[in-house]
């Protein structure tokens, strides 16, 4: 089985035709009923199950209303570039879908000509999503994990049709030189030694390629823009595409470094593909027209954070360290259910911020907070290991004291109690069975003092 998904998968990655596309997920259904023994149909279902229970409506899939077919969504694609010269350079933008990938919406960018049959749409956004693991690594190590690739545009718009994902277009006004340089470097991109590029969230997206094709061949129109601004963070600005996922949002807040608390320019903020379309709409005058329009629930655009319900985790996992040490036995059991989960996601993010160039990975708070080095709490001699828990609470309150003040500014209150706990039981909490080991130690007899 696990060899017809694979052959299926290869025949996929070299067609894209809708019929091809479902044969190909026909077999990996069928793989993950019979096939769920293997460690990555089990981690998939895991990510499910997690994204189902913490996903609540943003999870939702669309309801009873009928779709419009394809051929519709079509029709509406070539009259709205239909009294455009030719060829035209037109911004094709998606809404968000129902999958954390989906969440922040998608852009690229078509061609028309005088016959339909000649379209051709470039997509930067493409990337190994059957192996995910091996494209997070290539993500958080600056790799070239994602690509960029020519598409029939009626198979792409298949694929965010058949996702329900809402889909604008925008035939630009350009000049026929700024045509001439859009396709010029979009068909340089598309080489096999251009086309791979280093995904990055904010600095270098599928949306920042769009924005920058375009920008370089009008002479820098974008870049100039302004406007007032505001006081939204690339922070605030990631977590709108996760509300009504409570994981995902959580992520944002200690997995994302203290460079995302910069308030970004217009022009950075074009790293969504909606400021894209709104900024197209402001420099050429280009109204979104929308082809296809989502049947399913709309995003939230506020709900739980999960930091409540993460804290009260926190308070339970700290909980066995002080019931031991008040009950007076099995003290060291109790203190490692409270710091080896903590220690070993320290690990994971001091690890990271070692491996990766990403600044938003390399400079991350949570690694004062969260540290590897809180295992020696369990391992230290009795003397050493109390200075070392005190040293921690200190360091832990001075994180405290910045944070209050707005100099760290990454909402890490709710892990905060984490470190802290078991290295306050450890400093200044007497150990009972240690005080009775010290009782029960004979005393030294007096030397006899020679005649």
């Amino acid at each position: 089985m696990a060899r017809l998904v694979s052959v299926a998968d290869d025949y996929g990655n070299r067609t894209s035709s809708r019929k091809h596309f479902l044969w190909r997920e026909r077999f990996r259904g069928l793989s993950e009923r019979a096939a769920l023994h293997s460690p990555e149909q089990m981690l998939r279902v895991l990510v499910a199950l997690v994204l189902c229970a913490f996903g609540g409506d943003a999870l939702a899939q669309p309801g009873p209303q009928t779709k419009a077919p394809l051929r519709e969504v079509m029709m509406r694609f070539r009259a709205a570039v239909a009294n455009h010269p030719k060829p035209v350079v037109t911004l094709v933008t998606m809404g968000v879908g129902s999958l954390i990938w989906e969440r922040h919406g998608h852009i690229a960018l078509c061609v028309n000509f005088d016959r339909p049959e000649d379209d051709i749409c470039y997509n930067y956004g493409i990337g190994d999503f059957h192996h995910a693991g091996k494209m997070a690594w290539g993500f958080f190590r600056g790799t070239n994990s994602f690509w960029v690739g020519r598409q029939d545009p009626q198979e792409m718009l298949w694929v965010y049709h058949h996702a329900d994902r809402t889909i604008w277009v925008q035939p630009l006004p350009l000049s026929k030189d700024e045509v001439a340089a859009v396709i010029d470097k979009l068909e340089y991109d598309v080489q096999e030694e251009h086309k791979y590029y280093a995904y990055d969230h904010f600095w270098d997206n599928c949306t920042t390629r769009v924005r920058d094709v375009l920008d370089n061949a009008t002479g820098g129109s974008l870049r100039a823009m302004k406007d007032s601004g505001g006081d939204r963070t690339y922070r605030d600005l990631a977590r709108d595409g996760f509300y009504g996922m409570r994981v995902p949002l959580l992520i944002t807040d200690i997995a994302m470094g203290r460079v995302t608390d910069r308030v970004p320019t217009y022009w950075e903020r074009m790293f969504l593909p909606d400021y894209m379309r709104d900024a197209a709409a402001t420099r050429w005058g280009v109204k979104p027209i929308p082809v296809y329009e989502r049947i399913g629930p709309p995003p939230l655009r506020d709900g739980p954070s999960g930091r409540l319900i993460l804290t009260m985790i926190v308070i339970l996992l700290t909980a066995p360290a002080w019931a031991t040490r008040l009950w007076g036995r099995f003290e060291r059991a109790g203190l490692g259910v409270a710091v080896m989960p903590a220690a070993f996601l320290g690990l994971i993010f001091w690890f990271l911020a070692i491996i990766s160039p990403l600044p938003y990975v390399r400079w991350n708070e949570t690694c004062l907070i969260l540290m590897p080095f809180d295992a020696l709490l369990l391992f230290l001699p009795q003397p050493k290991r109390r200075l070392y828990a005190r040293a921690r609470v200190v360091m832990l309150g001075l994180v405290a004291v910045l944070l209050l003040v707005n100099v760290l500014k990454a909402p890490l209150f709710s892990i905060w109690l984490w470190p802290l706990i078991p290295a306050a039981i450890v400093g200044f909490w007497p150990s009972k069975a240690a005080a009775a080991v010290e009782t029960k130690k004979p005393e030294p007899k007096a030397k006899k003092k020679s005649a």
